[in-house]
């Protein structure tokens, strides 16, 4: 009963304008004194035409409802068709596709969340891989009994980048909000990032040498830091002996160290996501994440990185900041 007032309602317009068109026939029949016979058999076949219309549009309606209504209770699928109903006029036609393109949009936003969500966990298995090793190196110096102040302070500072490093990652998608490009102090930026990690230099003897910083440069403060801190990171990582040497000229920096070196066919590769290379497999020490975020962040930042290097000799890395702030993407 109810869907049939619903079909009784939307025809409204057609029964009125069934009653009024009546109504003047009626009224042109008492004008010119025509004899009323003739109008009750025309408004008898009419009203026959008007019923057998709405009982097969009743019935149309039925089913297109009962379509509807089963289509209300599935899950959207990449494709409509096979559950609405054939579309009776051209606005229900548009209305269809520009519903199936909805549909089909939302099912690609949704597949692209499950493919990011499934990056992020396997992102995050490698950082859990990573950090593992000094909380390891931790928890032996407790058995051991071996509580160096120094030793103790080297792996808690570790773990502590490492919990850094996660936390930019999850933040690594983020927008031109977060970011305030400005003229920073080259000199100031890699001071405060050397001041940082002032301990393993003593701690590994290494030798530090600054060449020509005084210059400014258009960056993000805190993200240009992070980059610097994950180029230096790597760079007192893997040399054991020798110095690194930090020099700046014509809107490129340069980290070289004389460290052990990228073998060559590791080179292309290393600012992929979760590609540690021959030294991160060798080491145990690497996660694939730190370099990959580092370009990441450096092209929302309008920078550029570039690495050189040669097994035994050393590895040398470049970040070319722009020359002059016009938006970045």
């Amino acid at each position: 009963m109810k869907r049939i007032k619903g079909f009784l309602w939307e025809q409204r317009v057609l029964y009125l304008m069934y009653l009024i068109l009546m109504g003047l026939f009626l009224f042109t029949f008492y004008l010119y004194d025509f004899p009323l016979l003739a109008f009750w058999d025309s408004i008898l076949f009419t009203f026959f035409a008007l019923l057998v219309y709405s009982i097969i549009g009743c019935y149309r309606y039925y089913r297109k409802q009962l379509q509807l209504q089963l289509f209300s209770r599935q899950v959207l699928q990449s494709s409509i068709q096979t559950l609405l109903p054939k579309p009776s006029t051209q606005a229900e036609k548009s209305y269809q596709h520009m519903l199936d393109q909805l549909i089909k949009e939302k099912g690609y936003y949704i597949s692209q969340a499950n493919q990011d969500k499934q990056e992020v966990f396997e992102d995050f298995g490698m950082w859990m891989h990573q950090i593992k090793t000094p909380v390891a190196a931790l928890d032996l110096m407790i058995q051991s009994g071996d509580s160096s102040p120094g030793l103790m302070k080297a792996e808690l500072f570790k773990i502590n980048e490492y919990l850094q490093m996660m936390l930019n990652y999850l933040r690594q998608n983020l927008d031109h909000q977060d970011m305030v490009i400005e003229n920073v102090s080259l000199d100031m930026l890699v001071k405060k990032v050397l001041k940082k990690y002032a301990f393993f230099f003593s701690q590994k003897n290494l030798q530090l040498e600054l060449k020509e910083l005084d210059g400014m440069v258009y960056t993000d403060q805190k993200w240009a830091g992070f980059i610097l801190e994950q180029l230096l990171f790597n760079a007192i990582k893997y040399t054991r002996e020798g110095k690194i040497t930090i020099a700046f000229s014509e809107n490129q920096l340069t980290i070289q160290d004389t460290g052990i070196g990228i073998r060559a066919e590791d080179l292309p590769r290393v600012f992929e996501k979760g590609y540690t290379g021959y030294n991160g497999r060798k080491e145990q020490r690497a996660s694939g994440l730190g370099l990959y975020l580092s370009r990441l962040v450096a092209q929302k930042i309008g920078c550029r990185l570039a690495i050189e290097s040669k097994i035994g000799i050393g590895t040398t890395v470049m970040m070319f900041f722009p020359k002059e702030y016009s938006g970045f993407d």
